[in-house]
């Protein structure tokens, strides 16, 4: 008869899709085996007690397996359950209330019956593959469980978190907006900036196949003051252009519904200058002292973004080379990720620092003098050396 892991193997090795059916068979079959050897060894304890004897056939390799089969199974419930707060931040890179925090999240939207392992322990083998470089191999090692158990895991928590993403990432209303342009507008004296565009280059393909020349795909993002994602959008496999992967998002048609002519997001000299976009002056003659000051502080400003993707990818590790063939399954991953960067955010606080405000005056334009993106940031330009001058 099956243990309850060799059960729950089983369970999970046929509802991975992307394992044959061979593969199925094969596996389970040797998962039998393993078991036999299990009860083997049980009476290899007995006939020790009893006649200060082993059996031949479990003292070879065979009984090295077993023992660390059974130390793995118990590395969750008697290690990383006593884990302190450091120890989770140093392994999740998130505190303990944080992870219990998504698993109560979870918890009102996984399947009852989507599998016997339970549900806190397969949100710290998500987050273990999630923060690390660890292959689900070797994951499923660390847990005891199998390969294909810990696949199963962590595309459903993937999917979960993808599917709920509209929760935490999303258009802020125009009083959180306003927030933003003040702490902007104080700490960099930038007026009426409400948030800032990037995109980020991430590895996507086998790691196996080493000959063939790696893809990297874009995620291009908006972030607010708080370093949490307003928008996000995974660009097409091999597009690594930040100007026609803005304009294939949804966000280059609804940007003008969601910020007045008054306001704008801070882009690089990457994204077309629009009237609610605004990038840097360039040129192939020298810039004029102005100009070159208004590209100082929207530099600084702009860095907002820099720096949340210097969080996502130095958090999250596994988006530094995605491990994935499938287009669709890597911007699950990706959605994953971002959500779960709200979600720490949410629930730990912001890294940046709240300064005191000492400027929350706004710009107010003139619609009848200011018609075009050029002249709204030529008359910002004009304002901003006013100020720093005055």
């Amino acid at each position: 008869m099956l243990s309850s892991y060799a059960t729950e193997f089983v369970t999970e090795l046929f509802l991975d899709d992307n394992v044959s059916t061979m593969n199925r068979l094969i596996v389970a079959t040797a998962n039998v085996v393993n078991e036999n050897f299990d009860n083997v060894s049980c009476i290899n304890d007995a006939f020790l007690k009893e006649y200060n004897q082993i059996l031949p056939s479990v003292s070879g390799p065979y009984a090295k397996n077993i023992f660390v089969t059974r130390e793995s199974r118990s590395f969750y419930e008697k290690i990383v359950k006593n884990y302190s707060e450091d120890e989770y931040i140093e392994k999740f890179k998130m505190s303990k209330a944080t992870v219990q925090a998504l698993i109560t999240f979870l918890k009102e939207y996984v399947r009852p019956s989507s599998s016997v392992v339970a549900l806190d322990k397969k949100v710290h083998v998500f987050l273990w593959l999630l923060v690390s470089d660890y292959s689900f191999k070797e994951t499923g090692e660390k847990f005891g469980l199998h390969k294909s158990t810990v696949s199963y895991i962590f595309y459903e928590i993937v999917n979960l978190l993808s599917e709920h993403r509209y929760q935490f990432i999303n258009w802020p209303p125009l009083e959180e907006q306003n927030v933003t342009r003040i702490k902007v507008n104080s700490r960099y004296g930038f007026p009426n900036c409400v948030g800032f565009i990037d995109a980020c280059k991430l590895r996507v393909g086998s790691k196996r196949k080493t000959k063939d020349k790696p893809d990297f795909i874009l995620l291009q993002a908006v972030c607010d003051e708080t370093l949490m994602f307003i928008d996000i959008h995974v660009g097409e496999i091999g597009n690594t252009r930040k100007g026609k992967v803005f304009k294939e998002s949804p966000l280059a048609h609804e940007l003008k519904n969601f910020i007045d002519l008054d306001n704008h997001i801070l882009g690089d000299y990457e994204y077309k200058l629009r009237t609610n976009l605004l990038t840097p002056f360039t040129s192939d003659e020298l810039l004029t002292s102005e100009e070159m000051k208004f590209n100082e502080i929207h530099w600084k400003a702009h860095s907002y973004i820099n720096q949340a993707f210097e969080i996502l990818r130095g958090r999250f590790k596994k988006l530094n080379h995605i491990d994935i063939s499938k287009p669709e399954a890597i911007n699950t991953l990706i959605h994953a990720a971002c959500v779960l960067h709200n979600f720490i955010l949410l629930h730990e606080g912001s890294p940046v620092k709240e300064e005191a405000i000492f400027n929350d005056d706004a710009v107010t334009i003139d619609t009848n003098v200011v018609t075009t993106a050029t002249e709204k940031r030529q008359f910002l330009c004009n304002y901003i050396n006013f100020i720093h001058n005055s």
